[in-house]
């Protein structure tokens, strides 16, 4: 083990011998990943699984898992997925599951154009049962779209719910979606909260489309903090987890994580933490995730200690 250590240290300039000091890292519980599936993502997705990444979870729009190592929360993506859902996820391990990904959207636009009253008889018969033994698992609210519509949508689902059952359709949180400018997501979060006060969010896709890279850029930095400062949210995954050339129009290539070459777009150097936990613009998934900055410790070899001062990238 000593040796292996002591080997990756020479990937980085001896500068001088000094005194001790420890790397920091911005790892917060709430950051995931909303994984797209691309033709680049086995190159790509080894820079999310670094050990200096922030990200604690991620879903992919279905009920069984990517190949990426990261703890995954299956979806029951729509009303058709719901029954051959049941025996994949119950022996998955997951402790939460995502249900009806935009149900008031068009298919066209990744939506499951599912009216209230088809899924509310769907989640009774299917999806309530998860919540009890011997499942005991934490289900979502319908992810609708962030607008009046996506709203309209829940209201008659909640009516359609209590005309089927005196109960309702009881959830666990609330996961939802926003693509637009920062006070509009404060906004839109401030009314799921007020309508749901007892209920974490989950904002499972939130980007601002068709920008510039620099207003795309200072729309994540305020949001993350706003996000990562509100007790009421409990998790959030930006929507740009792909390479620029595979963004949609909607979007525009400005929300994306990694440039046509595989590399760390300025944007997803600071989802993953940027350089306080070692991930730089330019950077590749082959990168150990250390970015090259002055970094002092001591290393213990028998009968002698040395200070050094090493560059890590």
């Amino acid at each position: 083990m000593m040796t292996a250590f002591l080997d990756s240290l020479l990937l980085c300039p001896l500068l001088l011998v000094t005194t001790t000091a420890s790397p920091t890292n911005s790892t917060t519980p709430k950051r995931g990943l909303t994984y797209i599936t691309t033709s680049h993502s086995s190159s790509d997705d080894r820079i999310f699984t670094n050990a200096r990444s922030p990200l604690t979870w991620y879903y992919n729009y279905a009920y069984t898992p990517s190949s990426i190592s990261l703890p995954f929360v299956p979806m029951i993506h729509s009303a058709s997925d719901a029954q051959s859902a049941i025996s994949t996820i119950e022996s998955s391990g997951a402790t939460h599951v995502l249900t009806f990904n935009e149900p008031d959207g068009s298919t066209a636009s990744g939506g499951t154009n599912t009216t209230p009253s088809a899924a509310a008889s769907i989640w009774l018969d299917t999806i309530a049962p998860l919540r009890l033994p011997p499942y005991n698992l934490s289900i979502s609210l319908p992810a609708t779209t962030g607008s009046s519509q996506g709203l309209t949508w829940l209201s008659e689902f909640n009516t359609s719910c209590y005309a089927l059952s005196r109960t309702g359709c009881e959830f666990d949180f609330v996961a939802t979606h926003w693509y637009g400018d920062f006070d509009g997501l404060a906004s839109w979060l401030g009314q799921i909260h007020a309508l749901y006060l007892n209920k974490k969010i989950w904002l499972t896709e939130f980007a601002v489309p068709a920008v510039s890279t620099t207003e795309t850029l200072s729309f994540m930095n305020e949001s993350l903090a706003y996000l990562d400062g509100l007790s009421y949210v409990e998790r959030y995954g930006w929507f740009g987890a792909f390479r620029t050339d595979d963004a949609g129009a909607f979007t525009g290539g400005s929300v994306s994580m990694f440039n046509n070459s595989g590399k760390l777009t300025e944007l997803g150097a600071v989802y993953l933490g940027g350089e306080a936990d070692g991930f730089e613009e330019g950077q590749s998934s082959g990168a150990s995730g250390l970015k090259c900055a002055t970094t002092i410790f001591a290393v213990l070899i028998p009968s002698v200690m040395v200070m050094m001062v090493l560059e890590l990238w």
